[in-house]
């Protein structure tokens, strides 16, 4: 994972597609929620990195105090929409309407980054830190809950959470 806020933000946009994408499989479609099962894994994986860095390496953050509040409220966006997708499971005409908004507010988040960046140590508290590793315990998935459609889900809603909590605190 690239350690800067677009690595992040990144990474935020790949596992939010992936949740995405749970919500649109089919209950009955056990082969192809194992599938992406195997994708939150990885997903886990990669967050279980991050996490492991968090006190110890410098991200590259935006140098400009403006860039920071931009993405901020970005971030905060997304947030607020990921909230009502994940709200209005049964109605699809809304849900592609915040899908639609989410990618518009990622390609905005990344169209914040350029050149004027610079390797910034962002300090992450035991208790940031500790938040995150219990997000993670909670996306862990076992072999019986592999081919439940929530169960997978609720993962990797759990590491988009951690995820947007990290690029929130970069975007400071």
């Amino acid at each position: 994972m690239e350690t800067s806020i677009r690595g992040v933000v990144s990474f935020l946009s790949d596992n939010d597609s992936l949740i995405k994408q749970l919500m649109e499989t089919a209950e009955s479609a056990h082969q192809e929620i194992s599938d992406l099962a195997v994708h939150v894994d990885h997903a886990r994986e990669e967050a279980t990195v991050l996490v492991d860095q968090l006190g110890a390496i410098e991200f590259v953050v935006g140098k400009q105090d403006e860039t920071k509040v931009r993405q901020k409220a970005l971030l905060e966006a997304v947030a607020t929409l990921r909230k009502k997708f994940e709200t209005y499971r049964n109605d699809p005409l809304r849900r592609g309407i915040y899908a639609a908004e989410i990618s518009n507010l990622y390609l905005q988040l990344a169209n914040t980054f350029n050149n004027e960046t610079v390797a910034q140590i962002v300090p992450f508290s035991q208790d940031e830190i500790k938040s995150y590793k219990d997000l993670m315990e909670e996306a862990v998935l076992d072999a019986a809950s592999r081919k439940k459609r929530a169960a997978v889900l609720k993962a990797a809603a759990r590491i988009s959470k951690l995820a947007l909590g990290v690029a929130a605190k970069l975007a400071v």
